[in-house]
């Protein structure tokens, strides 16, 4: 499948560019490495922003990208008839970007109002970060950066611009990682008749976002911070906490272990219902194939998964169930 976008750009220096705006068919937007021979470096104020905020001088490239062979191929900006289905690919008509490994920097405001944005994908060399860039994108809950957890990547910037339920998923080399950063909350306080504010803080949100060293996550402090988010926090907040950190068990000690899977065995109903809505396979094996999931579980599982005819579903947990929970052939008396 071939899809067209058409890219407003200018030159930062001879070698490296900034996209301004981008024209396209589809909702899911991808920045290329290149344009013109130059790399693309910035992505600009307002870029995708639902307000127009072109400079005066600026050039404009049509490309083609096909999907399948994951290929570009830049084309002449004039005398097609593709450009009547090119719409402008801003606000509401965004909901997923995937940034090239060589851009390094996001403009003021660049996604304001992106209502519908849910996914953000880039290279572990974005870190700067500007001003509100993702204000008003109150459906953006998902990050993937494109490179293994122990490396140093922009994440802990963009997560810092953000105080909402983020989960970022490291995708390098070694495998990949995901991580849930829950919603924090500010307020303040006025302090006797001075007018002096204090500053509250509530969520766990918040320190599991200062678990970065020099741009690399620290799991062992991230995995300290779960004791007492079980204090504070819903079952909502704490599953996703405790699962991700099994399911994608990268750095994790035997105690941190320990916490989490005792959490997911106490919320199995819940984790299962979430792990049926996702219908997705291999967590859905993991979980029953760890023990988190009782025989009487994955009954019920057959039954939710037939009612919602979901019938690979239904294939796949009657065999994890003969595999699994197997009762012992009886021995005939002699």
């Amino acid at each position: 499948m071939q899809t067209y976008y058409q890219f407003y750009w200018n030159k930062i220096d001879e070698e490296s560019i900034r996209i301004l705006r981008i024209f396209g068919e589809s909702e899911d937007v991808i920045v290329p490495e290149t344009i013109g021979g130059r790399a693309i470096m910035e992505a600009g104020d307002y870029c995708f922003a639902a307000s127009k905020h072109l400079p005066s001088e600026y050039e404009c490239t049509v490309c083609i990208y096909d999907t399948e062979e994951k290929k570009w191929q830049e084309i002449p900006a004039d005398g097609a008839d593709w450009n009547t289905r090119l719409v402008e690919l801003s606000g509401d008509r965004l909901k997923k970007v995937t940034l090239p490994d060589n851009m390094h920097k996001v403009g003021n405001y660049a996604f304001y109002n992106c209502t519908a944005l849910e996914m953000l994908v880039t290279g572990k060399y974005l870190e700067e970060i500007g001003s509100d860039a993702f204000m008003n994108c109150k459906k953006f809950h998902f990050l993937t950066v494109r490179c293994d957890v122990g490396e140093r990547s922009g994440a802990n910037q963009i997560l810092s611009r953000i105080s909402a339920d983020m989960e970022v998923t490291f995708q390098g080399k070694t495998g990949q990682t995901a991580v849930f950063y829950p919603e924090y909350y500010e307020s303040y306080d006025e302090i006797g008749p001075a007018h002096i504010f204090e500053l509250n803080l509530t969520g766990e949100g918040f320190r599991a976002r200062q678990c970065f060293k020099e741009g690399v996550i620290l799991l062992n402090a991230y995995d300290e911070i779960f004791p007492q988010a079980c204090v504070e926090e819903s079952a909502e907040v704490l599953i996703p906490m405790a699962w991700n950190r099994l399911y994608t068990a990268c750095g994790l000690p035997p105690e941190a272990r320990v916490a989490y899977e005792t959490y997911v065995r106490e919320q199995s109903g819940k984790v299962l219902t979430i792990l049926l809505k996702k219908r997705e396979l291999k967590p859905l094996h993991f979980f029953f194939e760890k023990g988190y999931g009782r025989k009487e579980q994955i009954e019920d599982a057959v039954a939710i998964a037939s009612h919602e005819e979901w019938m690979e579903g239904v294939a796949s947990l009657i065999a994890w169930k003969r595999q699994l929970f197997a009762e012992p052939e009886k021995t005939a008396d002699v």
